[in-house]
């Protein structure tokens, strides 16, 4: 891919982004933040030219843990997708000896935070067999570990099995289709001409249970068809045996009938094209 340039404060990828693309820095700085543009924002990383970020979601095929920001004009980023990434590795050893010592860091550092974690637990709970009072500085800690694991849970607001990058670009995909809706037939011709589309031509079904706020998506669902597209190891528009099922929208795109958790799957892995089947309103 060709390489990207950002200006300062731009945006490259959001917490809870799909995750489709691993940088490396050519030039420039880059920062990692939690919560970002939130009174919790928290900068975790100030990365600069030769390093890494973004891998993690793509080695785990999980959403972005973090948002990343161009903390520089003319910040240079080389894109690497995962089919890429073994060869990019290749072509410099060196590259995957700095990947490894970024991932041997932050792995050190949370292990450090999991030890005190463990150690301000384990004073709390001798502190009470004990009848004694707890010490104010581990009140303190206690208070702060709470606080944290608090904010963890409440950002899952949807369901807690849905990553909410998905749940939001489907809200605001309902927003966009609202009142524009209507359903219209296809020819035969075209219904045999439009075997494959992109994900991003198809619209969610506002009476299907995967918009349903009481049901909604189910992550297992979708972490396993990703795992399907995973592990074939390329792009294929008929990954999966079965069409989504599609009807024409005279707005223009396609309204999901049938296949929701595929399309879903295939969106966030960022297939280039999905296989479908257009079916006319009254046909079942």
């Amino acid at each position: 891919m060709n390489n990207r340039t950002f200006s300062l404060g731009d945006i490259i990828f959001r917490q809870q982004d799909p995750s489709d693309l691993v940088y490396e820095i050519c030039r420039g700085r880059v920062g990692i933040f939690l919560d970002y543009e939130t009174e919790n924002q928290k900068m975790i990383a100030d990365l600069s030219d030769g390093q890494f970020f973004g891998e993690m979601g793509v080695i785990e095929a999980s959403p972005r843990s973090a948002t990343a920001v161009s903390l520089a004009d003319g910040t240079l980023l080389r894109p690497v997708t995962e089919d890429e990434l073994p060869a990019f590795l290749r072509e410099n050893p060196d590259r995957l000896l700095t990947l490894m010592r970024q991932l041997s860091a932050r792995t050190r550092e949370r292990t450090l935070q999991y030890h005190e974690v463990c150690r301000a637990l384990s004073a709390a709970v001798a502190a009470h067999k004990q009848g004694a009072e707890k010490d104010p500085a581990l009140k303190q800690e206690l208070e702060h570990i709470s606080q944290a694991a608090e904010k963890r849970t409440k950002k899952k607001s949807y369901n807690p099995a849905v990553n909410t990058a998905l749940f939001r670009y489907v809200l605001d995909d309902l927003e966009k289709t609202e009142g524009n809706r209507e359903l219209v037939r296809v020819g035969f011709l075209e219904r045999r001409r439009v075997r494959h589309l992109s994900p991003r031509e198809l619209h969610v079904n506002p009476d299907d249970e995967f918009t349903d706020p009481n049901i909604g998506p189910s992550d297992r669902i979708i972490s396993e068809y990703m795992d399907l597209i995973r592990n074939l190891q390329f792009q294929h528009s008929d990954i999966f045996d079965e069409p989504v099922l599609v009807n024409r929208m005279k707005a223009g795109g396609y309204m999901i009938l049938n296949g929701h958790h595929r399309w879903a799957a295939a969106l966030q892995r960022g297939l280039d094209c999905l296989h479908v089947q257009i079916m006319n309103p009254e046909q079942k």
